[in-house]
């Protein structure tokens, strides 16, 4: 997809909060269009095939009657999206969606959607935000068509269309207007012509100029603020503190992008080459293209899981606690810096000592039968045990807590330094106050 395309899209505020990595995995897939006033893109019952990320249009959504009579429920431009049944669960349109405003937007179609909401990630995250906003206004649509006069509707509705986008000047015509707001042409025409006798607007047939949009918000009612402060605190939230997430491309698009790569690098076929000739080499260099983007996953999953295992093994080296791994035989298979520390062993010596080599000789029965319980499936899963004093420090009591891995064949501990009752907890390396032995009555 050309460098401007990859730009316009990122008008959409939701599309321009992804973060990189995010948006690159759609990015191949997002389809400009470029939609008239007045061109209905979803009747209600309709099924969303595609789902729309305006950027320079607006687009209504309009409930109707069977008599034909219809009002404007909320609009939607470049804070959202089209689509919303879809992050909701559903498959189906509510609602009459047309084009209020000529201009371009972004397609995407809706089992693309669908996959890459079901990731988990920021996109589902941003549009259940923008969801919530669209709700408010629905609501305070509502309200304001219900207890407002026509002129503070107007107002309200003016001011939202400059919202969504750049400049001053709308193209709209007065009965489009009465239509939305759900009230007689007349009402419409001689609101417009207070804020224009106000030097608020200036109104020529189809087209409104805001001259003073101050005057138009002091004149709104408090429907619009509420609206407006909604979207401001939403767009805040979907931007805040996003997750960094491994980029996770479609599977059942590559084919799709790896296309649309190829398109990029070689736009224009050489005529010169027989048909036959062209197709092979066409396929060849798509199929090099998605090798290309295979390995281009594979690195980056391999970058991350090193940065993965580097800070885990950090976590698991300084922990303040011991992590050790045994087998069925209590050999020592892995063990952290604080577990080497407290039996006074180096780490090199792992797969030739025991734990239980380390264990008190009066507690020894009671550790091996911890163990073969915890490989065993059975409940329990604590116990309390002595350690041989060492050159660094004296005997100590310590509590393990243990889980076995699926195949019961390894047993992972975690080993807690506590206190006796009545006897404050000794540190590594200091002797207590008495040589005196600690024996089984003692600890128990």
């Amino acid at each position: 997809m050309p460098d401007d395309i990859h730009e316009g899209a990122r008008q959409n505020r939701i599309l321009a909060a992804l973060l990189p990595e995010e948006y690159a995995r759609l990015a191949d897939d997002l389809e400009f269009v470029s939609l008239t006033a007045g061109q209905t893109i979803l009747e209600s019952g309709d099924d969303l095939t595609s789902v729309y990320f305006p950027t320079t249009c607006i687009f209504s959504l309009i409930s109707s009657l069977k008599d034909g009579s219809s009002v404007e429920l909320a609009m939607t431009g470049n804070d959202g999206l089209i689509g919303i049944p879809l992050v909701l669960g559903g498959d189906t349109a509510n609602y009459r969606i047309v084009v209020q405003h000529a201009g371009g937007a972004y397609r995407l179609r809706a089992e693309l959607m669908s996959w890459e909401l079901n990731q988990g990630g920021n996109l589902r995250r941003m549009s259940l935000c923008y969801t919530q906003a669209l709700m408010t206004e629905m609501a305070q649509s509502v309200l304001c068509n219900r207890h407002h006069t026509v002129d503070q509707q107007l107002c309200r509705w003016l001011l939202r269309n400059l919202d969504q986008i750049s400049g001053m000047q709308l193209d709209v015509t007065q009965e489009t207007i009465s239509n939305l707001l759900g009230v007689r042409r007349e009402g419409v025409t001689e609101a417009a012509c207070k804020l224009q006798s106000a030097g608020l607007i200036q109104y020529r047939r189809g087209h409104i100029t805001v001259l003073d949009r101050a005057g138009l918000e002091s004149r709104a009612c408090e429907c619009y603020a509420i609206v407006r402060t909604e979207y401001q605190r939403l767009l805040r939230l979907m931007t805040a503190s996003l997750t960094t997430q491994r980029a996770r491309p479609n599977p059942a698009t590559l084919r799709q992008r790896a296309e649309a790569r190829h398109k990029q690098a070689s736009p224009v076929a050489d005529s010169s080459i027989p048909w036959d000739t062209a197709h092979l080499l066409h396929e060849l260099q798509v199929h090099q293209i998605e090798l290309e983007m295979h390995n281009e996953e594979l690195r980056q999953a391999y970058d991350e899981a090193d940065a993965l295992r580097e800070k885990y093994a950090d976590l698991y080296d300084f922990a303040p606690v011991g992590y050790f791994t045994l087998d069925n035989q209590g050999t020592i298979l892995q063990i952290n810096l604080a577990g080497a520390i407290l039996l006074g062993i180096k780490r090199s010596q792992m797969g030739r000592l025991r734990f239980g080599a380390f264990v008190k000789p009066a507690f020894v029965p009671e550790f091996n039968a911890f163990v073969d319980e915890v490989l065993g499936g059975k409940a329990r899963s604590k116990c309390e045990i002595a350690l041989m004093a060492t050159a660094q420090r004296p005997e100590v009591l310590v509590r393990i807590e243990a889980v076995a891995d699926e195949a019961r064949r390894e047993c992972r501990i975690v080993v807690v330094e506590v206190a006796e009752k009545g006897r404050p907890r000794q540190k590594a390396g200091v002797k207590p106050a008495t040589d005196a032995p600690r024996g089984l009555d003692t600890l128990q």
